[in-house]
């Protein structure tokens, strides 16, 4: 807003004369007061630590639930390189810059853990490493038609699906 002498005067408003380039620049310093962490909690900000310590002697953080479910859902889609980048990212975000990153040890090393988890799937490939795992275990060697059937009646299962299980779980290994 320009005040009533400026405009007697004809002087040029402060957006005008920055517009011309005759203006200074305008500050955009930050205070170093006034940076804080923002987190979710009820506690009070805190200011953000000035002198962090270098990355090398930070302790390295755990990944947290949600990075773990982004990890499951992305690791197949995108290089390990570029998913790490987006949860240091967000980690960043969350808790600043003096948050120790993740490694690229780390996250192979979450990677590695999801891949060993027991399948879970309804397809086909899921259901034999199911029954890779069950006959490693020796829980394969201990079922017999007996159980099938016993299996079948307290579940009500028709005969064609008394006949598949019994062709699935009774087939002997391939060598």
């Amino acid at each position: 807003m320009r005040t009533a002498k400026q405009e007697k005067a004809g002087a040029p408003s402060l957006f005008a004369a920055t517009l011309a380039g005759a203006a200074p620049a305008l500050r955009r310093e930050v205070p170093p007061d006034a940076r804080h962490l923002h987190l979710l909690k009820d506690e009070p900000m805190k200011p953000a630590a000035k002198n962090s310590p270098p990355a090398a002697t930070r302790a390295t953080r755990e990944f947290t639930a949600s990075d773990k479910a982004l990890i499951r859902k992305l690791y197949g889609y995108m290089s390990a390189a570029q998913l790490l980048g987006i949860l240091n990212e967000r980690l960043a975000a969350d808790l600043g810059e003096a948050a120790a990153a993740y490694t690229l040890d780390q996250l192979r090393s979450e990677i590695a853990a999801l891949s060993r988890q027991e399948p879970t799937g309804a397809d086909w490939a899921s259901l034999r490493r199911l029954l890779a795992v069950a006959r490693r275990d020796g829980v394969l060697g201990q079922i017999d038609e007996q159980v099938i059937d016993d299996f079948a009646v307290v579940f009500s299962l028709n005969p064609k699906q008394v006949l598949a299980l019994k062709d699935i779980l009774l087939t002997k290994e391939e060598a």
